[in-house]
């Protein structure tokens, strides 16, 4: 069986980690190593949070990255 790729990973996983509070987004992303990986932002990397998101997603490392609160702009 074929691994998916890493958009497909991210598309499928991206309501169960949107669905945990105080996550504002999900994209894919590099380490520092340049190493491809699932980017999880959230409003606060302390806490549960860090505990509530996993660390790998189908083989592909999941790296936090600290946003804050993420909110629509007004006007158009």
């Amino acid at each position: 069986m074929r691994p998916r790729d890493i958009k497909t990973v991210m598309e499928v996983h991206a309501d169960e980690l949107m669905a945990i509070p105080g996550v504002t987004g999900v994209a894919i992303g590099e380490m520092e190593d340049k190493t491809p990986c699932i980017l999880v932002l959230v409003v606060d990397s302390s806490g549960e949070i860090v505990r509530d998101v996993p660390d790998i997603l189908e083989g592909y490392p999941v790296r936090l990255l600290e946003s804050g609160e993420i909110k629509p702009m007004r006007g158009g």
